[in-house]
């Protein structure tokens, strides 16, 4: 008399689940098949094996993948130099800086976005990257309030750009949780806003007429001043004009003494000078300065400026004496 042995049912469905990469069903059914078996005295054994295997396959094929896709984010092709050379969706974190890149949402930068050429047409640039100090996590608005003034330092240049008054300046930082990892980094970013979109690096874009208070000059003749712009534009003194700088001098260094006490040193300082400078000769109708706030006093800058202002119609030709 002849003995057949029945093989399990659930080790075939592991087998077959395996090999179409259902890897958590498989494995559930290729254990089970094997207790069930064993209890039974079916055979199949084999077959829920090759489920395990063949699950196995797919999951390592599987993370290779991942892997594989999750290096892709981390870094955009590069030429030898490391300028990016075609459109690579990347980590918004892992740009470099000079990188040129299009993916903001709203008011937000995307977790991933579009790094690119910067002659291509763009909206953002990563500027600067830094690291912050500290043991402990200062919390949420201490940390903005540094990046913001840590990125204006770095990036203070940029805002010579012919396109300063269409740039907003964005911030990654650190987190709660990843600065109790040891995460430090502060990454700067700057996005255009204007009509149409960038297509060069915004260093490229610097009007070498804008000049920073602190770098005005004696002599310096200046449109009506832009209480909104970082930089003021120079004009030749021949065109018309509303400023004119007929001096410029620097306080003591020190600890900063306060705004309205720098202020006032500003004041007598630039009276002074005004009536040794144009004792005698025709003046412009008013007297205005310009003075260090801490943020500028902390990074060197004590310097004070003081202008030669028209009131009613702008002056034509510099009224500052040989």
């Amino acid at each position: 008399m002849g003995l057949s042995v029945r093989t399990n049912r659930l080790a075939i469905a592991a087998l077959v689940t395996g090999l179409l990469g259902l890897v958590l069903l498989a494995v559930g059914l290729a254990i089970a098949a094997l207790i069930q078996a064993g209890r039974r005295g079916e055979t199949g054994k084999g077959l829920a094996v090759g489920g395990l295997v063949a699950s196995a396959v797919w999951t390592v094929a599987g993370a290779v993948a991942v892997v594989a896709f999750l290096g892709s984010l981390v870094s955009a092709e590069r030429d030898g130099f490391g300028n990016v050379t075609d459109k690579d969706k990347v980590l918004a974190a892992m740009l470099r800086v000079g990188d040129c890149f299009n993916g903001f949402e709203g008011d937000r930068i995307a977790p991933l976005v579009t790094a690119l050429p910067c002659t291509q047409p763009h909206e953002g640039e990563a500027v600067a990257k830094l690291q912050l100090s500290g043991d402990e996590y200062p919390g949420d608005g201490e940390i903005r309030s540094q990046a913001n003034d840590a990125c204006d330092r770095k990036t203070l240049q940029l805002w010579k750009s012919r396109y300063a008054r269409d740039l907003v300046a964005y911030n990654i930082t650190p987190t709660r949780s990843t600065w109790d990892t040891g995460d430090r980094e502060l990454f700067c970013l700057l996005r255009y806003t204007g009509s149409g979109t960038l297509t060069s690096p915004l260093a490229q874009t610097l009007d070498p007429d804008l000049r920073f208070w602190y770098e005005l000059a004696p002599g310096d003749c200046l449109g009506k001043w832009d209480e909104e712009a970082w930089a003021q534009r120079l004009l030749s003194c021949t065109e018309p004009h509303w400023n004119l700088v007929f001096a410029t001098f620097t306080l003591k260094a020190g600890p900063y003494p306060g705004q309205k006490a720098a202020d006032r040193k500003a004041e007598r300082g630039c009276e002074k000078r005004w009536q040794t400078v144009f004792r005698g000769h025709p003046s412009p109708d008013l007297i205005g300065w310009s003075f260090p706030e801490k943020s500028e006093w902390d990074t060197g800058h004590r310097t004070i400026v003081c202008f030669g202002k028209s009131e009613d119609r702008p002056m034509k030709k510099s009224m500052l004496p040989r």
